[in-house]
């Protein structure tokens, strides 16, 4: 079907208009059946229009970096960004429409894959379908960005097989790409007939390698491997129509995948349709259709299930399975759920009746995800309403990028300045979000280099985020900052006949001292006035300082309490008085006065005249005082 010109020029303008959207966009316009495809703009996502009435059951588009549309297929027909079918149009191909050969009906059965290093080769991955046996495997088809002015064209490297194992040997439908993890290679990943092998194909800048990497894991295929990685790189999902639901590790270095884990094994009455994960990975979402007789009559169920992965032991995991969406065939607004998949807005969107649903937080548990079975308004297209329960979009995950930053032990009261080791190419901002465990409250702030002030000991937690095509990746770690060390000199001490013992508290072991006058003690003999510091470092590298201040005190050696108001009480001169105890004995060395806080007003009250002995105790630094005193009346 063509559309008028006129109407393409301005759909044209629309889907280019998203330009502005973010870098990374290869992911802003999708393309899907009955003449449906889905931009995300700034202000939210859209139906647009597209060129073709159906797909053989695999939908895949590709933008540019700046998220303009360039190229869109079903897996037969690939169209242009002006929703014109691309021709073959090299220089010794024929100049007629191009004929990809995905099997009709082929459940993700096409994926476009952007030669690395090339700024305008592109391959599209096409399986076959049960429809036609499928006989014909695994194959791939190059679009040259630069031909036609610009709009593309398929070379003649057409419908090429590729070995899986053996150029004969049959695979389910499905394919699925994921980034190698160097960043740049990108997996090609399908599975085995009636086998439990994957085979993963890695495209380099040298093309498509065609010696697939095989794994042996898992339950025997059926004709539909329903797959899908996560967001992290790390995981794939697999399932048939009736087969178990198994979670694979996946090695983005080697291509392996190994170490299946059921998930879910209640697939008799069951039919899978799609998976997708949450942004951050710790969520998978199911969708399913259930079908029941009764009278004759035939009743069809459709579920939209969580799994929390990150639940704890693979038993807790499988416990967690939670239907948050259940829909009904005798529901007067019946909405069937097939296909799901995440958004560059990191939503994951869902075919439900003729519309999109959305679940906004999928990062959350349960209802707290919040499906939304009608997200988007129905529109009409060529009296076509809505996505009619069609596949949605197929594209390759990324791998992660790489945040990975130092947070180094840092002292009490210091700044720490956070930065990652290398800035992740096309993310969105930066964010790190810094956690107080004193207070459970959490604050963040964006930028390639932030500082933060730690005024007390603990252990932190440091998150750096970003954003890459709607994908959300984290990366976390503890930052402990170490206390300083406990040290309080008093501000000033009297020097009153000899000398005093300044004695620091227990400290841990490995602390080290530093005085002013070089020794390397915990103790100090102080004899003379002046000033005095000591600087004293914990085994965490942690130093505090401290200063005191010797003063000279005079205490007097005579009385007079003779009631001319002069020199009439035992007065300590340059001493705290209420700081210390008084005993006071006479000279036959028996106590005549004691008190445990002293005020400055002993004045022999009811002693004779003569020759007294005096000790005064602080009670904070345990010095002591001793000395003699003439009583003259």
């Amino acid at each position: 079907m063509r559309l008028p010109m006129r109407f393409l020029t301005v759909l044209l303008l629309v889907w280019a208009g998203c330009g502005q959207v973010q870098a990374q966009g290869e992911n802003n316009n999708w393309a899907f059946n009955f003449l449906y495809g889905l931009n995300f703009r700034p202000s939210g996502p859209a139906f647009v229009a597209t060129s073709f009435r159906h797909s053989a059951g695999g939908c895949s588009a590709i933008s540019d970096a700046n998220g303009r549309l360039l190229f869109y297929t079903n897996g037969n027909t690939v169209w242009d960004s002006q929703h014109t079918p691309m021709t073959n149009a090299c220089g010794a191909c024929d100049g007629t429409t191009a004929q990809l050969n995905a099997g009709f009906g082929a459940h993700n059965g096409t994926l476009i894959v952007k030669r690395p290093g090339s700024q305008s080769l592109y391959y599209v991955f096409t399986t076959d379908s049960q429809q036609n046996l499928l006989n014909g495997g695994l194959s791939y088809t190059e679009v040259d960005m630069s031909l036609r002015s610009g709009l593309g064209g398929v070379t003649a490297v057409r419908n090429v097989r590729l070995p899986t194992p053996t150029l004969t040997s049959k695979i389910a439908e499905g394919v699925v790409g994921m980034q190698h993890a160097n960043r740049r290679d990108v997996w090609v990943v399908v599975h085995g007939l009636g086998t439990n092998s994957f085979y993963s194909l890695l495209v380099t800048s040298a093309g498509v390698s065609p010696a697939p990497v095989t794994s042996t894991s898992g339950s025997l295929s059926t004709n539909i491997s329903i797959m899908a990685f996560a967001p992290d790189g790390k995981h794939l999902v697999r399932a048939g129509l009736y087969a178990p639901v198994e979670l694979f590790d996946f090695n983005g270095a080697s291509g392996l995948l190994s170490n299946a884990q059921v998930l879910d094994t209640d697939v008799t009455n069951s039919f899978l349709f799609d998976f997708e994960f949450s942004a951050d990975a710790s969520k998978l979402y199911q969708s399913q259709s259930s079908r029941t007789t009764s009278s004759g009559n035939v009743f069809e169920t459709h579920f939209l299930c969580q799994y929390d992965l990150r639940a704890g032991s693979p038993a807790d995991v499988r416990n967690s399975k939670l239907m948050i969406y259940k829909t009904f065939f005798t529901d007067p607004d019946f909405r069937p759920l097939s296909d799901l998949e995440i958004g560059p807005d990191g939503r994951i969107y869902a075919t439900s009746g003729n519309t999109l649903g959305i679940i906004d937080r999928p990062n959350r548990r349960g209802l707290a995800a919040n499906f939304r079975p009608v997200g988007l308004p129905v529109v009409n297209v060529s009296n076509i309403t809505g996505a009619n329960g069609n596949e949605l979009q197929n594209i390759v995950r990324l791998q992660p990028p790489s945040l990975d930053f130092m947070a180094e032990t840092a002292c009490a009261g210091s700044t720490v300045q956070f930065a990652p080791y290398e800035i992740p190419t096309g993310t969105g901002p930066l964010t790190w979000t810094f956690s107080d465990p004193l207070t459970g409250l959490a604050d963040s702030v964006q930028g390639t280099s932030v500082t933060r002030t730690y005024p007390l000991a603990g252990t932190y937690t440091v998150t750096l985020s970003t954003v890459l095509r709607g994908q959300y990746y984290r990366f976390e770690r503890n930052l402990i900052i170490s206390p300083l060390p406990a040290l309080a000199l008093p501000d000033t001490i009297r020097l009153c006949g000899g000398s005093v013992l300044m004695q620091l508290g227990a400290q841990p072991a490995g602390t080290t001292f530093r005085w002013s006058d070089g020794s390397a003690s915990s103790q100090l003999a102080i004899s003379q006035p002046g000033k005095y510091w000591v600087k004293v470092r914990n085994y965490q590298g942690c130093e505090r300082a401290d200063t005191t201040v010797a003063i000279a005190c005079q205490l007097p050696n005579v009385i007079t309490p003779n009631g001319d108001a002069v020199n009439e009480t035992f007065r300590l001169e340059g001493l705290k008085a209420g700081e210390w105890s008084l005993d006071v004995y006479n000279r036959w060395g028996r106590l005549v006065y004691r008190t445990a806080t002293y005020d400055n007003r002993w004045n022999a009250q009811n002693q004779s005249a003569g020759i007294y002995y005096y000790l005064l105790r602080n009670r904070q630094s345990g010095q002591r005082l001793r000395g003699c005193l003439e009583v003259i009346r």
